[in-house]
Order: structure tokens, then sequence, then C-alpha cells
């Protein structure tokens, strides 16, 4: 019996540790983010999803961090994505507009010691590049710029 309560608070301590790891991540990026952001010209923006942490893998050293926020840039330019794909313009608004600003920012690693990331625009789904079309992915390439933590 002492032996599966061991083990029961064993487990316990390392979900916890996990938890309060993963939170704290979540945290440092938010601030990074928000420090990023204050010092270029997407002051007035509309969150549209709200931070989480993406990894390459199960035992990958590679996490980022992502979120998306929408201006008046993505109205227009969203604007611009529905005609060109012959799409009904409903009422558009932050709140639903199919182009945002993604937001990516990688924590400091070993070789480079601060926080670094980059926004662009980008539809407002999952950042997998498979499956954009050809006019997002000129979108991404025309729009990227790098931040940094100053």
């Amino acid at each position: 019996m002492k032996i599966i309560a061991g083990i029961l608070i064993l487990i316990c301590l390392i979900v916890g540790f996990r938890v309060y790891r993963y939170v704290h991540g979540l945290n440092q990026a938010r601030t990074a983010v928000t420090t990023m952001l204050k010092s270029s010209p997407y002051r007035a923006r509309v969150p549209r999803n709200a931070m989480y942490k993406v990894s390459s893998g199960s035992f990958s050293v590679s996490d980022w961090y992502e979120c998306t926020f929408a201006t008046n840039k993505t109205l227009t330019e969203s604007k611009k994505y529905l005609q060109f794909f012959s799409l009904p313009q409903k009422k558009l608004t932050f709140k639903n507009c199919p182009i945002v600003y993604r937001v990516i920012v990688r924590p400091p690693t070993k070789k480079i010691k601060h926080w670094t990331g980059k926004v662009y625009l980008d539809t407002n789904q999952a950042s997998s590049t498979s499956a954009r079309s050809l006019y997002v992915h000129n979108l991404n390439g025309l729009s990227v710029h790098k931040l940094s933590a100053p």
C-alpha cells in the first residue's frame, strides 16, 4: 500500500512540475510578445487566438509559441483575399476576418540568449504550410517582419 501511495505521489509531482513549466513558459512568451510588439507598428491590435505552445515532436528541443491578432491592415487584406477567391464579403470585423497577423516567438537557447520572433500575415487557421494556397504563401513572404526583445 505504501508503494502505491509513493508511486501516486511521484506521478502527481511529475505532472505538477510539467504543468508548472508549461504555464510558466506561456507567461514568459506572452511577456516577450507584448514587449516586442510595443516597439513595433502593431500597437492597435485585437487578439484572435490565444498564445499556445508548438513542438515539432515529443522529444523535441525545438519549441515555439504562436498567437494571432487583427488590425486595420488585416481587414483590408481580408477583403482582397475574399475578392480574389470570389467569396462573399459578409460584414468583416476584427473578430471574423480570415487574414490575421501570426506571431511566432522562440525562447532563448544556448546560442541565442534572448527571445526572437517574427510576425506575418496569414490565415487564422493552424500554421501548417502544406494546406496554404499560393495567394496566402505569397502574402506570408511579403509581410514577414522580424521581432526582437529590446
